[in-house]
C-alpha cells in the first residue's frame, strides 16, 4: 500500500466505508468451511457479554476451520475414554453377565460419544462480528469478546493450524486470535477491521516488522 492520507474513522453506520483492504492469506472460500457471510442492517445490534454493550452490526462472517472435525472427534476421545474405561474394569469385577453387561455399556458409552462430538463440533465453528470501530469473536448465544479497533495496543500476524492468524489486544488487555482467511472471506468486515488496525498503529500500537510487511503497511503511516 503506498503512503497516502489515513482513511478517515466511519461513522456507526460504516459511513464512509474504508478502501479495499489487501489480502494477506487468502480467504476461506466454499462449502469446505460451511462458510456464511452477511451484511447487515444498521439497525441490527453487536452484543457481547464483556462489555454488556450494543453498537450497530455492519458485517459478520461464519465457518468451521479445516480440520474442525478432527479436532471435535479428538476431543471426544479425551472425554470419554476414560469413562469407558472405568466402566470396563468395574463390569469386569462386578457383572455377572459380562457379555449383555459389555453390549449395553457400549450402547451407553456411544451415545455419550455421540452426544460429545456432536457438542464439540458445533463449538468448532467460528463467528466473526464487526461494526464500525469494533470486531468481536462471538459464539452461538452471542457472547463472546469485543475489541475496539481504534484503540488497540498491539497487532501481530502468527502461524497457526488455521493459516496465518492476526492476533489483537485491546487497552484492557482483551485478546483476540483471528484467522485471516476467516476475515479475508467477509472483505468489507476485514476492510473495517484493516481501517481501525491502521489506526491503531498510528497511535502507537506495538507492532513488529514482519506483520507491518504482512500487512502491507508504510513503514511510517501517515497521520
Amino acid at each position: 500500500m503506498s503512503a497516502g492520507l489515513l482513511p478517515p474513522a466511519p461513522d456507526s453506520s460504516g459511513q464512509p466505508r474504508p478502501p479495499t483492504a489487501p489480502r494477506v492469506d487468502g480467504p476461506w472460500l466454499g462449502e469446505r468451511y460451511r462458510l456464511k457471510v452477511a451484511h447487515h442492517q444498521v439497525g441490527d445490534r453487536l452484543f457481547v457479554s464483556s462489555t454488556g454493550q450494543g453498537a450497530p452490526l455492519l458485517e459478520s462472517v461464519a465457518a468451521r476451520p479445516p480440520r474442525g472435525g478432527r479436532t471435535a472427534a479428538l476431543g471426544t476421545v479425551y472425554a470419554v475414554l476414560p469413562v469407558t474405561v472405568v466402566i470396563a474394569v468395574v463390569v469386569w469385577i462386578t457383572a455377572e453377565d459380562r457379555t449383555a453387561a459389555y453390549l449395553m455399556s457400549a450402547v451407553v458409552v456411544a451415545a455419550v460419544a455421540l452426544l460429545f462430538f456432536l457438542r464439540n463440533a458445533s463449538r468448532s465453528t467460528v463467528v466473526l462480528r464487526a461494526g464500525a470501530h469494533a470486531v468481536a469473536e462471538v459464539d452461538i448465544d452471542g457472547a463472546g469478546t469485543d475489541l475496539p479497533l481504534y484503540e488497540l495496543r498491539s497487532i501481530s500476524v502468527a502461524d497457526s493450524p488455521r493459516g496465518l492468524a492476526l492476533r489483537l489486544v485491546g487497552p484492557n488487555k482483551q485478546r483476540l486470535t483471528l484467522p485471516c482467511g476467516l476475515l479475508e472471506a467477509n472483505q468489507q468486515l476485514w476492510d473495517l477491521v484493516y481501517n481501525g488496525i491502521r489506526h491503531s498503529v498510528v497511535g502507537g500500537a506495538e507492532i513488529d516488522a514482519r506483520t507491518r510487511e504482512l500487512l502491507r503497511l508504510p513503514s511510517s503511516d501517515p497521520g
